[in-house]
């Protein structure tokens, strides 16, 4: 019996050690390369895929081949292995992966043939790869800086990670030559990382970790909890007494009232709520906490018959007025049912052409709605009164098509315009808008001088040039009625007349040189800017020169000519003979000497101003006007005074082209080249 006894513990322990070790898988396999040769001191990985193992057997070994590129290994675990993974590097830095189911013998064989290394020399095996890590949620912080090279004069010069789903598929995500890289994995598990280091040197090592990301933490320990307080239709609640744990807090409410899904949300702690009938309902109260805890709470109400009923009494109406496309409505004669009652919102329904969308507007009391496009609308008015009273409106909205008035096109503009000196003075009585009803709203007037154009309505305005010259007046008017028109001319606006009396003397110093003398011209009021001197034997000096110095090429009479310049914009000339021989040569005088002086403008428009200089007075010329084929074309007489005389010459009904302008008297004659344009 003492024996029996004996044997008890023993078999308990044979059968302890038999569950202990239920599942023994060995491992084996050889290494070699391309040629067959067996590799020697090659490591070994081999670890259990938790997929595929029970519980508490996540197992990692390391183990190295002998001189015949043999190794073997032995896994024993509580529960039930079913699939290994077994990882060898490549001579070349990769990494070779088998993945093996576990036969029911548990026996295991996992062979290699990895490529011949043609490194002349031996490589460095001094480095060593390592890394640390934190964990975040599901984002891991890796740091490899503890990473050492070969020797002081070594470093290293990649790091290359292996991230590889222990719970899933052989895929892996690698990220190259990153020291410290942060890694969000996707789910929840087990993972395999391996860091492989390579020195400048050619030194290779791998250090492998797990790291294993847990579910996200649910937080728990929250209550929700409300009373209530009923006094007549109406229910005062408080969730004072809600809870949660130290450190958390309540972020949101949600309040249920259980009459037609009435609802408050945000963060209210004590609301209230009117009940609009009486009857049994539920109030349910649910709260959420800053660490995401969430817990609700119930409540049965019974509201009693003393509710009032809701009157039906109040009245919804409105008017309108329409504009173009825009309607405005005025609700103003809406009522509620009593004067203790009062319209609490309404509420405005646009239904469009078709009546299948509408548009609502709330609580507005005299909108306006602008409509698309022409046609009849419905439009609804919806009131509700403090006391629940609702009544609603309707009525029907027409968009009538734009008129469109074609403005008129018999106004004209017209003036008419009186020159003195420099100022023009206009008028623009005689413009007309002559449609019954019509009026001109509006005159601009462009003087073509580069002034800005003058606005308004101004009937008769005067303008000031500051200089000579052929000018393009426009005038602009717009009728009430939109009628607009135009009326343009060219006014000719002479320079003023000198105020200064242009002479000059010579003197003979030389047989063919002469000194002029300008020097007695001049004026208080205006100043020469410049004198130009023509000295009759075709040359010109410009500038403004007092008395220069000619020297003639040879002897002669000449006729020499000054003109100036003033700063107020005033322009004259003056010419005499200037004798440069012996006087027994001298040609008799000629008592009625004239000149042409000037034609401004050239080429002309319409009409240009003449200047004829005259040495006598009260003589008698012709001035005619020749085409090229020598047709006299215009002809008038005048009698000239001494000195310059001004005449303005019409030339409007000249064809373009050029002309001779030829000016005569009894004894002699002068003429000049103009332009028509």
């Amino acid at each position: 019996m003492k024996k029996i006894i004996r044997l008890i513990p023993l078999l308990i322990m044979i059968a302890f050690s038999s569950n202990v070790f239920a599942n023994k898988v060995i491992v084996k396999g050889i290494i070699t390369d391309a040629n067959k040769k067996p590799i020697e001191n090659k490591t070994v990985k081999i670890s259990t895929d938790s997929l595929h193992t029970g519980a508490g057997c996540m197992i990692t070994h390391t183990v190295k081949t002998n001189p015949n590129g043999y190794y073997t290994d032995t896994l024993n675990c509580n529960g039930d292995i079913r699939k290994l993974k077994i990882i060898v590097e490549n001579c070349n830095g990769s990494v070779l992966i088998n993945d093996p189911q576990v036969p029911s013998s548990n026996l295991v064989e996992s062979n290699f043939i990895i490529c011949i290394a043609t490194t002349p020399a031996p490589i460095p095996t001094t480095c060593k790869a390592y890394f640390s890590y934190s964990v975040k949620d599901s984002t891991v912080y890796f740091n490899s800086e503890k990473s050492v090279s070969n020797n002081a004069t070594d470093s290293i010069s990649s790091r290359t990670w292996y991230f590889y789903e222990t719970p899933g598929s052989n895929t892996n995500a690698q990220s190259v030559n990153a020291v410290n890289p942060t890694i969000k994995f996707p789910k929840p598990g087990t993972y395999l990382v391996h860091l492989i280091i390579k020195t400048k040197s050619g030194c290779q090592n791998t250090f492998t970790d797990t790291v294993v990301i847990k579910p996200p933490t649910i937080a728990t320990g929250c209550k929700a909890v409300f009373g209530a307080t009923i006094q007549g239709n109406n229910a005062k609640f408080n969730s004072n007494e809600s809870k949660t744990i130290q450190g958390d807090s309540i972020i949101s409410r949600i309040w249920s009232f259980g009459d037609s899904s009435s609802f408050l949300s945000g963060n209210r702690l004590d609301p209230s709520h009117e009940y609009k009938r009486a009857g049994t309902f539920q109030v349910c109260l649910t709260i959420k906490t800053k660490h995401g805890c969430e817990n609700k709470y119930c409540l049965t109400l019974t509201i009693k018959e003393s509710v009032p009923p809701i009157p039906t009494n109040c009245r919804a109406y409105f008017s309108f007025s329409v504009k173009d496309s825009t309607a405005s409505f005025n609700s103003e004669k809406s009522v509620a049912s009593s004067s203790a009652d009062s319209i609490v919102s309404r509420t405005w329904y646009f239904l469009n052409y078709s009546g299948t969308t509408n548009t609502g507007t709330t609580n507005a009391l005299n909108p306006s709605f602008k409509f698309p496009k022409p046609g009849t609308y419905q439009v609804y008015l919806v009131i509700k009164t403090k006391k629940g009273c609702e009544s609603k409106y309707t009525d029907s909205v027409t968009i009538k098509p734009p008129t469109i008035s074609i403005p008129p096109t018999n106004c004209k503009a017209f003036f008419q315009y009186k020159i003195e000196n420099q100022t023009v003075y206009f008028n623009s009585k005689e413009s007309s808008a002559p449609a019954l009803g019509d009026s001109i709203i509006s005159r601009i007037w462009i003087y073509g001088d580069g002034s800005t154009a003058e606005t308004g309505n101004r009937l008769d305005p005067k303008h000031v040039y500051q200089k000579g010259g052929v000018y393009n007046a426009i005038l602009y008017i717009k009728t009430k009625m939109g009628c607009e028109s135009r009326y343009a001319i060219n006014l000719q606006v002479s320079n003023p007349p000198c105020a200064i009396q242009v002479q000059f003397n010579t003197e003979r110093i030389g047989p063919k040189k002469v000194r002029f003398n300008s020097s007695l011209i001049g004026s208080s009021n205006d100043s020469i800017v410049q004198r130009t001197w023509k000295f009759g034997d075709n040359t010109t000096l410009t500038g403004n020169q007092m008395s220069p110095v000619k020297e003639y090429p040879i002897q002669g009479v000449y006729t020499a000519c000054l003109k100036i310049k003033t700063s107020n914009g005033c322009e004259a000339d003056f010419c005499k003979q200037v004798v440069v021989q012996d006087t027994v040569s001298l040609p008799p005088t000629i008592n009625d000497y004239i000149r042409i002086v000037s034609i401004n403008p050239n080429p002309v428009q319409f009409r240009m101003m003449l200047t004829v200089w005259s040495r006598n007075n009260q003589t008698d010329v012709e001035i005619a006007v020749f085409d090229i084929y020598g047709l006299m074309k215009l002809s008038l007489k005048k009698q000239l005074i001494q000195g310059n005389n001004v005449m303005e010459i019409a030339t409007e009904q000249l064809p373009k082209g050029p002309y001779y302008l030829k000016v005569s008297t009894k004894n002699s004659k002068e003429s000049r080249v103009f332009y028509k344009l």
